[in-house]
Order: C-alpha cells, then structure tokens, then sequence
C-alpha cells in the first residue's frame, strides 16, 4: 500500500499573518503593568541572552509573559488569546492537501502548546512539530526551539523521515526543512529572502496568500 506524500506547513508568517507567540507575549505584558516593569528591567540581559542564544533570547519575555502561571493556566490562556489574522488562501491550500489526502503535518517554531490551541479554534486537527517549553522560577522558558536544522530533526523523531513532497514557508530560517522537500513554496517572500535561499540552492516557488 503506498505512504500518502507528507506536507509540512510552517505556521507564523505561512499560514497566519504575524507572530503568534509575539502577539501573545505582548498581549500578556501589555496586560500588566508589573509585567512591563519587570519586563524593561530585563532589557540588558535579555540583549545578552540572545547574544549567546537565540533560545536564551526569546525566553527571557516568555518567562516575563508566563511568570506566575503553572501548565493550566498557560495553556488556558493560549486558548484564550486572539492570535494573528489566518490567511485565507493559505487555509485553502492547507485544506486541499487535506482533502488529498496527504500527509499533512504543521512544523512551527512557536510553542507546540500554543500552535495546538491555535488549530483546535480553528477546527482542524493536525499533527504539530512546535518549540517545547520548561517550567523555570515559577514561569516558563524554551526547552527546545523548533527552528532551522531542528525542525528537520523534530518532523523525522515523530515518523517524519528526512524528505517530504511539499513544504510550504516564509523564512529562509527553513532553509533546511525546504531543501528537503521534492518541491518548496515560499509565502510573501521578500526579495532578501529569496537571494538567501538561492545561495543555499533552493529555488522555491513563490506565492503570495492574503
């Protein structure tokens, strides 16, 4: 019998227009003025942080955004939150795969959590490859960023073996993941991040989703 062709979608900037895990940062300190306080305070050493890490980077405003809340709650509010706009022709395509039939699997940098809650509003249940997270001073920080090399690494520990038919992205952080795919799209790609890609070998087709 033969395997459905695997599809891997990346979410923020693919699928949906921004940020996820941004807008759900700045939703949360924006609420609270002592997180803002505190959240300025960090500054420097946030700076530091990403100078050693991209992780150590991003964790610092989300153990600002998520101090003071166990796993419930974070996830409660991941519910809660009203992410980015979804792109409508990005939806379309996503869902014609599923109609295919293909194997159809979302690969995101964005907290696992969060991108869960994200699809179960919208209806549509997938497999997700996101960014883990750990409980750290009464907050949570990242314990694995699902980006670059290592979302190739992720999609093949969950059964995703190294090659896919289709993948769709907006970064040329995904470099890794595209230049494994039989064919790659990239979405409302800037011209910077084409010239990236083309000097990795990748020449994705481009299209443009509103």
């Amino acid at each position: 019998m033969a395997v459905a062709p695997t599809v891997v979608f990346d979410l923020d900037g693919t699928l949906i227009d921004g940020d996820s895990t941004t807008h759900w940062m700045l939703g949360r300190i924006k609420a609270s003025w002592w997180r803002i306080a505190l959240a300025f305070c960090l500054i420097p050493i946030g700076v530091s942080l990403t100078l050693l890490s991209r992780r150590l980077g991003s964790s610092m405003p989300l153990w600002v955004a998520s101090v003071g809340m166990g796993e419930r709650a974070l996830r409660g509010s991941f519910s809660a939150a009203v992410g980015p706009a979804w792109r409508s022709e990005g939806l379309k395509v996503l869902q014609k795969h599923i109609l295919q039939g293909d194997r159809v699997v979302i690969a995101t940098a964005a907290p696992r959590w969060l991108a869960e809650a994200m699809f179960e509003k919208l209806g549509v249940e997938l497999p997700i490859i996101g960014s883990e997270l750990a409980p750290f001073w009464a907050g949570w920080i990242g314990a694995r960023h699902c980006r670059n090399d290592a979302k190739c690494h992720g999609l093949a520990d969950s059964g995703y073996h190294q090659g896919w038919a289709v993948a769709y992205s907006d970064s040329a952080d995904d470099w890794p993941l595209l230049k494994r795919a039989e064919k790659s799209f990239l979405v409302n790609a800037s011209p910077k991040t084409v010239a990236r890609l083309a000097r990795k070998g990748i020449a994705a087709h481009r299209v443009e989703w509103r």
